[in-house]
């Protein structure tokens, strides 16, 4: 008699196909597009994608069947499963996503900006809905991080401490500068001629396009989507050549970085430019790449690094979030609706680097440090060279840590004084050990 064979534990699972509609036929969308129509990705199949003009010509071709300029019909259809959102904005993307949720669908986004000022209301109702959304795009850099996450479970793991670039853009302009030794605004033209700035550049540089991953990376490791009050926000428009030498000469790099610091349930969030020892991960990530740097509660160190942006990393992203819809994977997204307290940023301690533009003469330096002593504000570093101009003399001066508002405060006063004839250079350094 022959032998049965032995039927395994295991249950077999089969994947059912999901029909995905994608809004926005622009860099990102056709990234995504291409992937879907012309690899063909299993579990998951095109059936619709719109835009406001679907007669421009692309580098991929679809049938006519395919193309609409209507998002409401689209996201009612009952043939489609999952809406692609990538045009970008507050609105009609808000309304678009909104409205597919109430339709029962799942949804994908890119949009940093519309989750970081809207993500309230559409976390929330995806929630309500029991739908999923996919926003691994909306920061691609980091969409690494999400992966981890949905692997350890965001409630197993609490951080002490995020450092982030997460801006491609101002990462490409300091490290051209700090390489070749140019001015911001040369650097900045090149970052344009290459691609990696726009023509109005002032979201990147300005430091609000890292604000808008920061306040989703923050609702994600808090687990709630109730969006924070508004925190300090500080671009690169005003780092100059020689902040970037002396920085150098310290051993540093200089950076912007985007922070969250946990401490006994209060955060300290802020972005901002900074000194990062240019032997960290941070300090010595060049191009237009992004990093993160997580401490977690047992003082363990990881970190993360990848391209900041592009149109096929991006389409990449989104493939990702598709998948682990159409593979019915558990998907990383804030639920709570508790709020976020976040600590003044006055308290906050820091070392710093203070550059003065002063005349001169003997006798400054020591007006300075009094100024300091009464404000219990401690040098660590003094540097002053010879200069050729006849009207001041740069010093710069690095602190050991101080309070935001008692270093603020000083320099308040240290500038009022007749011997000074420039506002003080601020640049925080950011060293995880202190």
């Amino acid at each position: 008699m022959a032998q049965a064979k032995p039927t395994s534990s295991r249950t077999k699972t089969t994947t059912t196909t999901k029909k995905v509609a994608v809004i926005g036929f622009g860099n990102i969308g056709t990234g995504v597009v291409k992937l879907l129509y012309e690899k063909g990705i299993a579990g998951l199949e095109l059936v619709k994608v719109v835009d406001i003009d679907i007669k421009r010509k692309r580098p991929v071709t679809l049938p006519a069947s395919y193309l609409n300029t209507d998002w409401k019909a689209t996201v009612s259809d009952p043939g489609v499963d999952i809406v692609v959102e990538v045009i970008g904005g507050i609105e009609p993307a808000k309304s678009i996503l909104l409205a597919a949720l109430n339709h029962g669908k799942d949804v994908v986004t890119a949009n940093k900006m519309l989750l970081a000022h809207e993500g309230q209301s559409i976390f929330r109702l995806a929630s309500t809905r029991q739908r999923r959304i996919g926003f691994r795009a909306s920061f691609v850099g980091a969409h690494q991080l999400i992966h981890e996450f949905r692997q350890t479970g965001i409630a197993a793991k609490k951080f002490k401490r995020i450092y982030a670039i997460l801006n491609g853009t101002c990462n490409y302009i300091l490290s051209t500068m700090t390489r070749e030794g140019e001015g911001f605004g040369e650097a900045l033209s090149e970052a344009q001629a290459k691609g990696y700035a726009e023509s109005d550049p002032s979201d990147d540089i300005d430091g609000v396009d890292t604000a808008n991953k920061i306040r989703i990376l923050l609702a994600l490791i808090s687990n709630s989507y109730h969006m924070v009050a508004p925190f300090p926000v500080e671009g690169i428009r005003d780092i100059a050549l020689q902040d970037i030498q002396y920085a150098t000469e310290l051993d540093y790099a200089v950076k912007l970085i985007g922070v969250i610091e946990q401490n006994d349930g209060i955060f300290n969030v802020s972005v901002h430019p900074a000194l990062v020892p240019r032997a960290s991960l941070l300090g010595s990530l060049t191009g237009a790449y992004n990093g993160i740097e997580l401490e977690d509660e047992y003082g363990t160190v990881s970190g993360l690094v990848a391209p900041g942006a592009g149109t096929y990393p991006t389409a990449d992203a989104v493939i990702k979030d598709l998948l682990d819809i159409a593979e019915d994977r558990t998907m990383v997204m804030p639920k709570s609706a508790g709020a976020l307290t976040l600590g003044p940023p006055e308290a906050i301690e820091r070392r710093y680097y203070l550059r003065f533009s002063v005349v001169d003469q003997a006798g400054v330096l020591a007006r300075i440090s009094n100024i300091f002593w009464k404000y219990d504000i401690s040098i660590a570093a003094v540097i002053q060279k010879e200069t050729t101009s006849k009207e001041f003399v740069p010093l710069v001066i690095t602190t050991h840590l101080a309070k935001e508002g008692d270093l603020q405060a000083a320099i308040d006063e240290v500038d009022k004084l007749e011997v000074v004839k420039a506002r003080t250079k601020i640049i925080r350094i950011l060293n995880a050990n202190t």
